[in-house]
This record gives structure tokens, C-alpha cells and sequence, in this order.
């Protein structure tokens, strides 16, 4: 089955969507209101039928019409009625999140990592099978299945035990990903990986439709959905980790690009030079190691966190560079915010506070600066919730 554009989920309802059907499809429009109506029921710990009604601008009868529909489904519960108060109490209903539950998959250089979580995206289960960069594609897939398969049949598995009910599995991957799934392009970081196929190769032990898209755009999914910029509008997500990435969120939504390339790096761009501060210092201090751009991150952030001034300056260096070389794509965009996502935001303010210093002056606008608190698992969250999209979008 052929993925969809992710869609975002937001807490804002929609509008009049009984309006919306000018074609007079009765089916149409019983979708429309069943799609308005989830996405209120999701937001809210529970509802009664006139809040339903005028939240999402239905007559009262429909949306009873919608409520025993969505029961029918198992997607709602019927609460105990409150007490207090004079006459009938009012039904009240919630979400029925339990009532299936998706995958989210993050393929990296280092590590495999599949989540599950329930409707509302939730964490209920997870696995993690380390990998190496020089990993061959057929052993990486390998990987994938293994943490699918881990995921699934965990101990902790479902709330209390119960066993999971998958219905579809987002998968987040370097490079740029076609429609079908396939990876096009791929930097070094992942040998042979480009071409690979993995609607078709996880289609195996993937539950549910498998829905590919790119690692950083996942992760600035999990950030506008579930991060620290789940209440903004237009943020730019930058990933500062063994490599760098873009991720765009505009008007509420993730910007993917007419071929979705929207955030792809270009050489000559500036963006090896950060990089290269912390290499030089890791030259240094390393040791007999052989300097990557992980463990010189990993050593200069641990050395300026326990007070080494020379650390300290270099990881401020970086800090400007970065700056530096985003400060164009924030002059076009003009974002609210700007969110440090990957291994480096660990550093926190002493990454934050110097980037936000040279934003600002390199900036007529400058964007508030915010640091990740997702972590590690900011794309395999991202995938989970486009494959939730995909539910909402086919159901």
C-alpha cells in the first residue's frame, strides 16, 4: 500500500465539517465527522455529547449518531455516570486509546530502535538492538526485524500484559525515501542502504501498512506533536548528532518539499566547519582514538561539563558555527522558534545558551531557542505518529 503524506495531528478542531461535503456524498460526509470528532476525543480526557456537538460544529442528534458509531467501532467508552447535581446526568465518553496500537522504528548508524504506543501515542513497549555504522544492509534489515520482533513480544508488552493490537508500523531512515518506500539517496553513514526497499522488506514482520519516511523529518514530527514545540506553528528543527539535519515545520504541519528533500544539506553550505572545531580539540585529548565526529562531541560536551575552560571554548566555537550556518535559512523562514534535537543537544545550555548569543546577532528576528527533550527517541516517536496519521488518514 502506498504511504501517505504525513498529516499532523493538532488540537484544534475541525471546523464545521458537516460544510465541508459540497458533493452531497453522505459517506463523505459521515468521514469528515467522524475524523473531527476523533481528533476532539483525542484531546480531551472525556466529552459529552452537546461539548462534542459544539466543538466541532455539528447538530446535537449527529453527533449522538456519531457517538454510538465510534462505540460500535470500540474507538469510545461509555464513563459511569457523575453524581450530584439535578436530573439525568449527561453520558460521558473518552477515547478508547488502548484499543490498538502502532509501531515506530528508527534505523541509525548505531542502533535499531522500535517503539510501540497506543492511539495517543503513548510509549507502551520498546527494543533496542545495537549496530555499527559498517553494518551491511542485509544485516541492518536484520536488525530491524530482530527490534520489530522485540518490540512485539516484550514482557512489557501492553499495559498490564495485555498483548498488542499493531495496525500499522512507521519506519524513519537516513536519507531522502520515494513514495513507495524505497530509500533513494543515503549519506556514507549507512553502506548499501541506498535503494533499499522497506515497505517490501519489512512487509514480513512489520504489522498493519508500512510507512517510510526521512529520520530528521520524523523528528521534527515527534517535536511539533509531542516535544517542546508542540504548541507552535512554524519551528525549524535542527539534529546535532554524529550529522547534521533540518527539519521544517510550517503553519502547523511538517514541510516535506515537492520531492521531499525540504532540509536536505548541500556542499559547500558551511556545515562541515562546526565540526571540524571539535575534531581539532578531540586531536589533542583523544588520545591514541582515531577522531570521529561522534567521540570528539561525546569527549569535548563531557570535558566542558566538568569544567575544562579549553572545552568549554571550543564547544562555544561549535556553537557559533552552527549559528552561523543556519542563520540564512532562519532569515527566509522567519520561525518562531529554533529546537537542538540529537546526541549534542545533551550539552544543554552550553550548547544553547552561545548558539542562541550568535543567532541573535546574526538575526533581525531572532527565534526563541529550544533544546529537545525527546532525546534519542525523537524519530522513532516521529515514525510512530505517521503511522498513526496513516490510520486516521485510511480509517
Amino acid at each position: 500500500m502506498k504511504p501517505n503524506k504525513p498529516s499532523i495531528h493538532t488540537n484544534r478542531p475541525e471546523s464545521r465539517p458537516d460544510r465541508q461535503a459540497k458533493s452531497g456524498d453522505p459517506s463523505l460526509l459521515r468521514r469528515l465527522n467522524a475524523a473531527a470528532a476523533l481528533r476532539v476525543l483525542r484531546a480531551r480526557e472525556e466529552i459529552t455529547v452537546p461539548e462534542l456537538a459544539a466543538l466541532i460544529g455539528v447538530s446535537r442528534p449527529t453527533a449522538q449518531d456519531l457517538t454510538a458509531q465510534l462505540l460500535r467501532e470500540g474507538r469510545l467508552v461509555e464513563l459511569e455516570p457523575g453524581g450530584g447535581g439535578v436530573g439525568r446526568p449527561a453520558r460521558r465518553f473518552r477515547f478508547r486509546a488502548e484499543a490498538g496500537h502502532v509501531i515506530g522504528v528508527d534505523v541509525g548508524a548505531h542502533k535499531v530502535l522500535a517503539l510501540a504506543t497506543d492511539l495517543l501515542g503513548r510509549t507502551v513497549a520498546a527494543h533496542r538492538v545495537p549496530v555499527t555504522p559498517e553494518l551491511p544492509a542485509p544485516e541492518r534489515l536484520d536488525a530491524v526485524r530482530a527490534a520489530i520482533r522485540g518490540c512485539l513480544a516484550g514482557p512489557d508488552a501492553g499495559p498490564e500484559g495485555e498483548r498488542l493490537r499493531p495496525l500499522a508500523t512507521g519506519v524513519g531512515t537516513s536519507g531522502m525515501v520515494d513514495t513507495e518506500g524505497r530509500v533513494v539517496t543515503v549519506s556514507d553513514s549507512l553502506p548499501g542502504w541506498s535503494g533499499v526497499d522497506l515497505t517490501a522488506e519489512l512487509a514480513d514482520v512489520a504489522p498493519g501498512s508500512v510507512i517510510v519516511g526521512n529520520d530528521i523529518q520524523l523528528a521534527t514530527l515527534a517535536e511539533g506533536t509531542a516535544g517542546v514545540a508542540a504548541a507552535t506553528d512554524d519551528f525549524l528543527y535542527l539534529y546535532v548528532g554524529n550529522r547534521l539535519g533540518i527539519g521544517l515545520w510550517l503553519r502547523g504541519e511538517l514541510h516535506r518539499g515537492h520531492r521531499g528533500a525540504a532540509g536536505e544539506m548541500v556542499a559547500g553550505d558551511g556545515w562541515t566547519v562546526p565540526y571540524q572545531r571539535l575534531l581539532d580539540w578531540f586531536a589533542g585529548h583523544g588520545g591514541e582514538a582515531r577522531p570521529t565526529r561522534e567521540n570528539a562531541a561525546r569527549a569535548v560536551v563531557t570535558a566542558a561539563a566538568a569544567g575544562d575552560g579549553g572545552a568549554a571554548y571550543t564547544l562555544r566555537a561549535f556553537a557559533h558555527a552552527l549559528a552561523e550556518s543556519l542563520a540564512r535559512h532562519v532569515a527566509v523562514l522567519d520561525p518562531r522558534a529554533v529546537v537542538l534535537g540529537g546526541g549534542i543537544s545533551r550539552a544543554g545550555a552550553l550548547l544553547s545558551e552561545p548558539f542562541a548569543e550568535r543567532l541573535a546577532a546574526l538575526c533581525p528576528c531572532p527565534p526563541e531557542v529550544r533544546t529537545s527533550t525527546l532525546g534519542e527517541e525523537s524519530t522513532a516517536i516521529g515514525a510512530a505518529r505517521l503511522a498513526l496519521d496513516h490510520i486516521e488518514q485510511t480509517a
